[in-house]
């Protein structure tokens, strides 16, 4: 069964069998999150999450990425009270996930960028096709992660590769991530949901009461809030800075930024 989002088919929702399967359905746009994908994707998971006989999900994207990031075009026509609205709301979302009843498998095409490579460090387990990459590259806009990025990323690979990612915008490839511990398995791209969901099988036939007791102990170990409050105070001064407006409208108009530090 494939639901579509109420009026829309940018996310989509399967299930076979105890696995849930949420597919971000943007192609077009390399399945860029906009307001209506994170409507999707909030109204996805609610359902799959209030059906006692799912016992884990698998998130995806469509066509040739998981998801390139937030929508800029989207940035471009926000005020401040827009954009700081949209950051509460998805790093609501991404909280969401990581503190889901159910542990949540990211399945990796072609790109994961910005807030879609937040999306994916919020998961549980992440597999990823050979040619994936991921990045944060919000530093050529003149931003920063706000969607907890910034504090998953580093109790992931650390304080230093961290910074120097972020502030880099440097992206990974599959084999790198894997490497540093973001990525749990590889494979061939036509093999990647059949891996992802068979992962995730795994975990659905496990006492469900023992995971989800596992997922709050593990998480606890490394769980600081203030961060995250942090992050997000500082993308909405970015957002509001000379710089950031530069950086967005400069990416809307595929031309190099100007910034001048203020």
């Amino acid at each position: 069964m494939t639901a579509p989002d109420v009026g829309t088919d940018l996310v989509l929702t399967e299930r076979r069998g105890a696995v849930g399967i949420v597919t971000i359905n943007r192609p077009d746009k390399y399945n860029a999150i906009s307001p209506g994908v994170v409507d999707g994707l909030e109204q996805a998971f609610t359902e799959l999450w209030d059906d006692r006989g799912i016992r884990a999900v698998v998130l995806t994207g469509s066509g040739r990425a998981f998801a390139a990031g937030a929508d800029i075009a989207f940035y471009a026509t926000a005020d401040h009270t827009d954009f700081a609205a949209y950051t509460e709301r998805c790093n609501a979302l991404c909280d969401r996930i990581a503190s889901a009843v159910v542990p949540v498998v990211a399945a990796v095409t072609g790109v994961a960028l910005g807030g879609g490579f937040e999306l994916v460090l919020s998961c549980d387990v992440i597999v990823a096709e050979h040619n994936a990459s991921f990045g944060l590259p919000e530093v050529a806009l003149g931003l920063m992660p706000g969607w907890g990025g910034t504090q998953r990323l580093t109790r992931l690979i650390g304080l230093n590769r961290a910074k120097w990612m972020i502030m880099s915008g440097e992206r990974l490839t599959a084999a790198a991530a894997e490497d540093l511990g973001i990525v749990t398995r590889t494979c061939e791209r036509e093999n990647l949901l059949p891996v992802a969901v068979q992962l995730a099988d795994t975990l659905a036939n496990q006492a469900p009461l023992a995971i989800s007791a596992i997922r709050e102990a593990v998480t606890a170990a490394v769980t600081h809030s203030s961060g995250f409050r942090l992050e997000r105070q500082r993308l909405a001064t970015l957002f509001d800075s000379r710089d950031g407006r530069e950086g967005v409208d400069a990416f809307v108009h595929k031309r190099p930024a100007r910034f001048s530090g203020r």
